[in-house]
């Protein structure tokens, strides 16, 4: 696609030279403009022709206008921490980079909600609200370069869904702009407004497709009095899974339920140079954290410790004595994306299950891929406590990456049939993006799926807004 130098003149007047850029001009550097149209995924290659960086709402409708006058695809661009190629730019789009867009705009200490541009850094969201003595619970290992907005369009969960639900519980109201420019506002100042449609759902979890979110409300809460982290080893799989049963007993509110495999651990322990937490190695790892309110709470967790070893549910335990022991004990979880991820190939998979299906569903997937993709090691970790599983397939060393990313694909559809088989989703939080469209169906049926573009036809008539991404 050639861009006229009127055009360029028309973009470059709309939000000044240095909010835009070309692919064909030399004011960036290639490899940061190709960035911000890539995510964390290895698959596609970023070919798109401008970027932009608008500030406020009112500027991301004018480039929306304008690509909707020229008939020019736009991809929104948050902090593209995202894995199912959901902010892949490919074909010459514009890309509408929110990275200046991360400014408070309100705060109601009364009614416990703040208002935020979407372009914020979900971390930075964290430390404004605790500074106002409220605490935003959704907490995920890339809250350091995620935005709240990207968060928002991918519904996004992370290791405290067992207590304070998805982000979808949390957003009062949004703003957005549909695919002809038009501004949305969904009221985000009352809890209660039983008014007919609650339209800002449609957008939460839309990966960009039907609008692109640039302010949310969001409804806060008071942090955890204190907590204490469990780290403990377990002998197999369904120990995991009656070690969660378990906690239902206990009177003290769990804030996290994180598993892991000793070859994620190993990993981890590799790429951190951090220290095995046990003197004997186990299949199964299990972190809880606990919120705790008295001196007493200690008691209770020691007392819960002998109770699930007495049962046999795990071979070892350890209470973490001080925060940088509670710290190790979460980098053996959150570090595991970044210890793969970085020294290997790895074909993700985010999936969710109903928990009594956990176990059937993971025999049946150990034995088709023992049978068909021998060789293949599996890295196996997630939020037991949401019926969460990130099943990562890590390439063997002999495979190219063509050659391993070819296997997966004709793996995925004899996983996917295993999920519909044990009333699994394909996607639990990573979202649907470029990798998993074609394999919507086995979720979601062919009525759904047609709503689904009835509904994207009415906010983008053009369709020009994430072209490509979720309806296959």
């Amino acid at each position: 696609m050639s861009i006229s130098q009127e055009n360029k003149n028309k973009l470059k007047s709309l939000l000044g030279e240095d909010r835009v850029f070309f692919k064909d001009e030399t004011q960036m550097d290639q490899a940061t403009f190709l960035s911000f149209g890539m995510d964390r995924t290895k698959v596609y290659v970023p070919d798109y022709e401008i970027l932009t960086f608008p500030k406020n709402t009112q500027e991301v409708s004018e480039i929306v206008k304008f690509a909707f006058e020229n008939d020019i695809k736009i991809v929104p661009s948050g902090g593209r921490t995202g894995y199912a190629g959901g902010a892949v730019a490919k074909s010459g789009e514009i890309v509408v980079s929110l990275t200046k867009m991360d400014q408070v705009l309100d705060f109601d200490p009364f009614f416990g909600s703040i208002t935020v541009q979407a372009g914020m850094i979900t971390k930075n969201l964290h430390k404004e609200t605790e500074e106002r003595g409220f605490y935003f619970p959704v907490d995920f290992a890339a809250t350091g370069s995620s935005h709240i907005g990207g968060n928002i369009a991918t519904n996004a969960g992370g290791v405290r869904v067992v207590h304070y639900g998805l982000i979808r519980d949390w957003v009062l109201g949004l703003k957005v702009v549909t695919g002809t420019g038009e501004i949305l506002e969904f009221n985000g100042e009352i809890l209660k407004n039983n008014t007919g449609y609650d339209l800002k759902h449609l957008f939460i979890g839309s990966e960009g497709t039907l609008g692109i979110i640039t302010e949310c409300t969001l409804k806060l809460t008071k942090k955890p009095a204190d907590n204490r982290i469990l780290f403990t080893a377990v002998p197999d799989f369904p120990s995991i899974l009656e070690l969660f049963k378990e906690t239902h007993n206990m009177s003290l509110p769990i804030l996290a339920f994180e598993f892991l495999t000793k070859y994620c651990l190993d990993k981890v322990m590799d790429h951190l140079n951090v220290p095995d937490p046990f003197p004997e190695a186990s299949p199964y790892y299990v972190l809880m954290e606990f919120e705790i309110t008295e001196e007493s709470d200690d008691e209770k967790l020691f007392s819960f410790l002998e109770t699930i070893m007495e049962k046999g549910y795990v071979s070892d335990g350890s209470l973490a004595q001080n925060s940088r022991q509670a710290e190790t004990f979460w980098k053996y979880r959150e570090g595991i994306s970044e210890s793969i991820s970085i020294d290997y190939t790895v074909h993700k998979n985010d999936i969710s299950l109903p928990l009594r299906n956990m176990n059937p569903f993971l025999e049946d997937m150990q034995s088709l891929l023992s049978s068909k993709y021998p060789g293949f090691e599996i890295a196996l970790f997630g939020h037991i406590g949401d019926g969460n599983l990130h099943l990562n397939i890590v390439k063997p060393k002999d495979l190219s990456d063509a050659e391993f990313f070819s296997q997966c694909k004709k793996v995925d559809p004899s996983m996917f049939e295993l999920l519909q088989k044990h009333h699994g989703s394909i996607s639990a939080e990573h979202g649907i993006g470029l990798l998993k469209k074609d394999f919507l169906h086995f979720s979601r049926s062919s009525a759904e799926i047609e709503v689904m573009r009835m509904i994207k036809k009415a906010l983008d008539p053009k369709n020009l807004l994430n072209p490509g991404k979720i309806l296959p």
